[in-house]
């Protein structure tokens, strides 16, 4: 992981390296030294500090995001940079809304969501709507990428979640928010990705023995598939947390009392918070 020199974070934050020092003294941004006695600081612990601060960022470059500088010129959103396939600025306005201090599941709940319906309902209504979705997809799956690069790791010893999306679900983008999202609560988080066959799932469970397994359903279920995912469901040990969330949740039906239904990434985040506190 990169190291960031005193001179090189007080440059970005627009501070005094001086200044800069005093902080990590005091005990307000965690550092190293070299064996000539220099502070360096890792870039994970600068983000925190952003963060947790709501520091402003003069020069997002030395942090290696030049593209927050593209996003900051422009007064647009993030539906319309996905929408003319504009790869930086919408990298730069995810990157500096994160930065700025929004969560993974403030960003899913609000502009992702947002931006990626405004995208599909295009399918309706132009006939160049798959391709410009599509595009969007994949420029949206970058971001989000980019955004799990920046985030910290949770402890070695954390509880751990598992996930997926069940077959003829192609959709990546729910379940690896879901993840990120239960990383935040603290959980080793796990995604299996789209069209995961449940035997597959059962073999990762009896494998890393998860505190938590979530579903994302992002295509509706024939009512064949939903019972035998539901009874696949319903033979899951007790003492496992299940959530399943995504657009067509509801179509799973008849689930056990103990599922959680979840209609907003912010639930979800509550759900792992509760693991984790079980699990303390």
């Amino acid at each position: 992981m990169r190291l960031l020199s005193t001179r090189d974070l007080a440059d970005a934050l627009g501070v005094s390296e001086s200044s800069l020092k005093r902080w990590i003294d005091a005990g307000k941004i965690a550092a190293s030294r070299t064996e000539g006695g220099h502070r360096r600081v890792e870039i994970a612990e600068a983000m925190r500090f952003i963060r947790t601060t709501h520091a402003p960022v003069a020069r997002p470059e030395l942090l290696d995001l030049p593209e927050v500088n593209v996003a900051r010129a422009s007064t647009r959103d993030l539906a319309s940079y996905l929408f003319e396939g504009d790869d930086t600025a919408a990298r730069g306005w995810l990157v500096a809304r994160y930065l700025e201090g929004q969560t993974i599941a403030q960003l899913a709940d609000g502009p992702i969501r947002a931006a990626m319906t405004q995208l599909g309902d295009l399918w309706n209504h132009d006939e160049a709507g798959i391709f410009i979705e599509h595009r969007a997809t994949d420029i949206c799956l970058r971001g989000v990428a980019q955004l799990r690069a920046m985030m910290p790791d949770p402890d070695h010893d954390a509880p751990i979640a598992l996930g997926a999306g069940p077959p003829g679900d192609p959709y990546l983008i729910p379940s690896q928010l879901a993840a990120m999202v239960l990383m935040e609560s603290g959980l080793r988080a796990i995604n299996l990705g789209p069209e995961t066959p449940t035997a597959a799932l059962a073999k990762a469970i009896t494998h890393h023995r998860p505190k938590l397994v979530w579903l994302s359903i992002s295509v509706a279920l024939t009512p064949a598939r939903s019972r035998a995912l539901t009874r696949w469901i319903s033979e899951l040990p007790t003492s496992l947390a299940v959530a399943v969330g995504g657009q067509q949740m509801m179509t799973l039906r008849d689930v056990p009392p103990r599922v959680r239904r979840v209609f907003a990434m912010s639930e979800l985040a509550e759900v792992g918070l509760g693991v984790v506190k079980r699990a303390a």
